[in-house]
């Protein structure tokens, strides 16, 4: 116990707060500007996540309680002197006494409270084994919606040159006198919401930006590229594997494990504190025109009524608490694992039906207008009209991949992990 007692001071005292958190000079330090992959940047929130250091100085402190822990003294040895001047009677020197007082714990109070602390331990690990989690799906979200408004940019950009090209073409028309300024203004005003739209997707792109920033801990001002791109998700296991894995390592269900653990380590400290104490004193008693007597003596503590009934009952109850709540927890897990599948599953065969049957359909469908513009069998109005559907079954798609991604999070968040195929 002494020699448990002083490792488990030494790491409380001797292990550095650097990993934790970042000083002003290593900020200062830092690069200016960032590429990062997506591997990259999951790594990064493991470790940097705001939320992850939180948790790690959150486990220092709960560490903390197992120092002194399994101390059997419950409070220091008195020490009681009195002096016997001679009143009346005689005459001879002043007496005196003194007696020395030790409590101590021999109910099992102090190894119930090394596994209380020891509990409370494992309840801030999984607190940090979930917040790791959670910084995960934090990063992810936040690096697929930076890549999805980089996707949207690159077909504004695409949309921008047919558009453009069709203003060109209009104009032609109406200077040699074949069009009208109808036509040309309907090809100006495509062209206007293109770039307001571009415009949009990149204000999006710079505030999911500085959302992974946040997730990630980094500077404000430092300059990010993502060099991951956003594609179809793979395919992700069957419905029964995903909810054992959940109910068997979700950190959520680790973390109400923990204190169903804590809130019964709890119960049997406070049974243990319950027992009587045991004291032992000794005593010299050197009273005037009287010989000097030495005594030694124990004390038990008499318990007529257990004073700690209160907290016993708490705990009991918290405890129950935290076992239903683990029971509700499972079954909501079950759910979410099934909904998030389900929604995964059914926009990657919307994904898949898009980008096999409408957007080649509907690239067929522009050019043939774009041919039929050029040589005069079809108005501008045709040709935008076309242009609009290849724009929209282009953003359906990318929809459809943002919505695979976004339910690919739910099912992690649900499963607790990763998840492969």
């Amino acid at each position: 116990m002494k020699s448990s007692f002083k490792g488990a001071l030494a790491a409380l005292c001797c292990t550095p707060i650097w990993w934790a958190i970042a000083t002003p000079e290593a900020r200062a330090a830092e690069p200016q500007a960032l590429s990062l992959s997506l591997n990259e940047a999951l790594s990064r929130a493991k470790v940097a996540s705001p939320e992850v250091i939180r948790a790690r100085l959150a486990l220092r402190e709960a560490d903390a309680h197992r120092v002194g822990a399994g101390l059997i003294l419950p409070q220091y040895p008195r020490l009681s002197v009195d002096a016997r001047p001679l009143i009346s009677g005689g005459s001879g020197r002043m007496g005196y006494s003194a007696t020395v007082d030790v409590l101590l714990e021999v109910g099992g109070a102090p190894r119930a409270r090394v596994r209380e602390a020891e509990q409370l331990s494992a309840v801030a690990h999984a607190g940090l084994v979930s917040s790791r989690g959670s910084a995960r799906a934090r990063t992810l979200g936040s690096y697929v919606r930076s890549q999805i408004a980089e996707l949207r940019i690159s077909e504004a950009d695409a949309a921008l040159v047919v558009a453009r090209r069709v203003l060109e073409a209009t104009q032609r028309r109406v200077d040699a006198g074949a069009g009208s300024e109808l036509d040309a203004a309907s090809a100006e005003l495509e062209v206007a919401e293109l770039e307001a739209a571009r415009m949009a997707f990149e204000r999006d792109q710079a505030s999911s930006l500085m959302d992974l920033r946040d997730a990630l801990d980094l500077r404000s001002d430092m300059a990010l590229t993502l060099t991951s791109p956003v594609i179809e998700p793979p395919a992700v296991g069957e419905l029964a594997m995903l909810v054992e894995r959940a109910l068997r390592t979700h950190p959520e269900l680790r973390a109400l494990k923990a204190r169903v653990a804590l809130w019964s380590s709890t119960e049997e400290r406070l049974r243990a504190e319950a027992f009587p104490r045991v004291g032992f004193y000794a005593s010299v008693d050197a009273a005037p025109l009287s010989p000097t007597f030495g005594v030694l003596g124990v004390t038990v503590e008499m318990p007529v009524a257990p004073l700690n009934q209160s907290r016993r009952a708490v705990s009991a109850r918290a405890r129950e608490s935290a076992e239903a709540d683990l029971e509700l927890e499972s079954r909501l897990l079950a759910r979410a694992v099934a909904s998030a599948l389900n929604s995964f599953e059914s926009s990657r065969r919307e994904l898949d039906r898009l980008s096999r049957k409408a957007i080649p359909a509907a690239e067929r469908s522009l050019s043939y207008a774009e041919a039929g513009f050029r040589a005069g069998r079809f108005d501008v109005f045709r040709l935008l009209a076309a242009a609009r559907d290849s724009l929209r079954v282009r953003a359906s798609r990318i929809d459809a991949i943002e919505a695979a991604w976004v339910a690919r999070i739910d099912l992690e968040r649900a499963v607790g992990g990763e998840v492969k195929s």
